[in-house]
């Protein structure tokens, strides 16, 4: 874990908690979803290519 070194390193002091998990039920993990698709708007983000290339601009991009 890398998290615990860096923190035994630093000596801070922490306490593993382990994290319940959750089951959720087919109806609801769908209702979830659908309010997910409602509220969050991915459009604004623009082609993940094009933002790739200008990114990578100074790199040449070999296809493999």
């Amino acid at each position: 874990m890398l998290i615990k070194e860096l923190a035994e390193r630093l000596n801070i002091s922490y306490k593993i908690q382990s994290i319940p998990s959750i089951e959720i039920s087919g109806k609801k993990r769908n209702y979830y979803y659908k309010l997910i698709d409602k509220v969050v708007d991915v459009s604004n983000y623009g082609d993940p290519t094009q933002w790739q290339k200008k990114v990578r601009e100074d790199r040449s991009i070999k296809p493999s």
